[in-house]
């Protein structure tokens, strides 16, 4: 009896919500064809329109059907979804704004919306700054070759490695020559047989003199009277020690680039066995033959390169100031020689700029970063952090309606903080003050 009256109250609770449907229904339409609004609407803005027929169910908006019917979740009568003029208005409007900023599905390195600083290229003139890589390289002028002036056995090295300092006068190495023995036992005769002939005793120590021997070891032949079989050979300056000039090694620069010097540069390393000298003590040696090299250490070469573009901006004579690791203070100089040619597998020129030595410090291979200054230069200008450098190229950000659009630009020389514009920007544009800020993504380094 009970679940019978549960039963039958939900069965009026049922048709009593229908009823209610019904006649909300009923109202809508009786206001429909009497033409009344609701207070407050503009009925213009709200005029219905023609558009193709969409029928959904009042209780569940999401069933759309393109016929009439019943809902299928509560059984209801579909009912006809009519768009209003407003909202087409509103849904062209859309359609409009859309189009506008389609800019905004372009790839990241085609434009790019930001409010970040701009600033205008400015046409001016600047005491332009060259900035170029380059390493101290041995001096080719400081080069002094010792040669064997007679031929002979060596008895004795006192040279033992490459790079060995040696002192003006230090002894280098002993040699037995039958014909340094020969010209000493002329002398002892003619001293012994024929002591007042004086043009001969002169020729005789002459000879000897122009075969190595100095002038305390001829006053000790003379002295003895016997032959000395080994005779001591002299350095006759400082310097380090080399078998044979050599071309310098290549050595890497500031930008990653091989640098190697060209063969008027000096020795940088030598030929021989495992570190050491390929000479031996009881080699023989022929006259002429070249011993050893001997490189000083007074002054230095610093070997810059620049680019294609800055070639016609350095001259002989220009000043430069160079740092070289791992020295604080820059080195001062002026460029004293620019090679006629272009470096080998490369389009790169080289200059070279005379360093004095003092105390030794500035080691052959060690790197160098030089500014030298030119004379002043009018041009197109921009800050440096408006410039975004990818080695070969440069990209600016040019900012057109609004927004920021990477551009490719040709730079020129430095001076300071800015950079010189040669193609790519006129005074008019207005460019991103600093372009690493755009840069967002490896897709933009990629597209560059």
């Amino acid at each position: 009896m009970k679940k019978n009256w549960k039963y039958g109250k939900a069965t009026a609770l049922l048709a009593a919500l229908l009823l209610l449907l019904a006649a909300c229904r009923n109202k809508t339409a009786d206001h429909s064809q009497h033409g009344e609004m609701p207070a407050g609407h503009d009925h213009a803005a709200l005029q219905m329109t023609t558009a193709a027929a969409v029928y959904t169910c009042p209780m569940h908006p999401e069933i759309q059907r393109n016929e009439p019917g019943t809902c299928p979740i509560c059984g209801m009568d579909l009912v006809k979804k009519e768009t209003t003029a407003l909202e087409s208005h509103e849904h062209s409007s859309h359609d409009t704004a859309a189009t506008d900023l389609d800019f905004l599905l372009k790839p990241t390195y085609e434009y790019v919306l930001t409010t970040i600083k701009t600033v205008r290229p400015e046409r001016k003139t600047l005491a332009a700054s060259i900035e170029a890589p380059g390493y101290l390289a041995f001096d080719a002028r400081k080069v002094q070759a010792i040669a064997a002036r007679f031929g002979g056995r060596i008895e004795r090295l006192y040279v033992k490695y490459p790079y060995q300092p040696v002192k003006k006068g230090q002894r280098i190495l002993d040699m037995y020559s039958p014909e340094i023995a020969t010209a000493q036992q002329e002398l002892i005769f003619l001293l012994e047989n024929d002591a007042t002939n004086m043009v001969l005793l002169d020729n005789a120590r002459r000879r000897l003199s122009l075969l190595g021997l100095s002038l305390a070891q001829i006053e000790e032949v003379e002295k003895s009277r016997k032959p000395s079989l080994s005779l001591s050979i002299f350095s006759p300056f400082d310097g380090l020690v080399f078998e044979k000039a050599m071309l310098a090694p290549a050595s890497p620069s500031a930008d990653g680039e091989m640098l190697s010097a060209s063969g008027s540069t000096s020795p940088t390393g030598t030929t021989g066995t495992a570190g050491g000298l390929s000479l031996q003590e009881g080699m023989y040696v022929q006259k002429g033959q070249r011993l050893f090299s001997l490189q000083s250490l007074a002054t230095v070469w610093a070997v810059l390169e620049f680019y294609p573009s800055d070639v016609s901006s350095v001259k002989v004579g220009q000043a430069v100031s160079i740092r070289i690791e791992p020295f604080e203070k820059p080195f001062l100089g002026k460029i004293n020689y620019i090679e006629p040619q272009f470096g080998p597998g490369g389009k790169n020129l080289r200059a070279r700029v005379y360093l004095e030595n003092l105390g030794a410090k500035l080691n052959p291979g060690a790197l160098v970063k030089a500014t030298v200054h030119a004379s002043g230069r009018s041009g197109l200008w921009i800050p440096k952090a408006a410039a975004l450098d990818f080695g070969r190229q440069k990209v600016a950000f040019l900012k057109t309606d609004g927004v920021f659009q990477s551009k490719k630009i040709e730079t020129g020389d430095a001076s300071g903080e800015w950079l010189e514009v040669r193609s790519g920007l006129s005074e008019v544009d207005e460019i991103a003050a600093n372009a690493q800020f755009l840069m967002d993504s490896e897709s933009f380094v990629k597209s560059n």
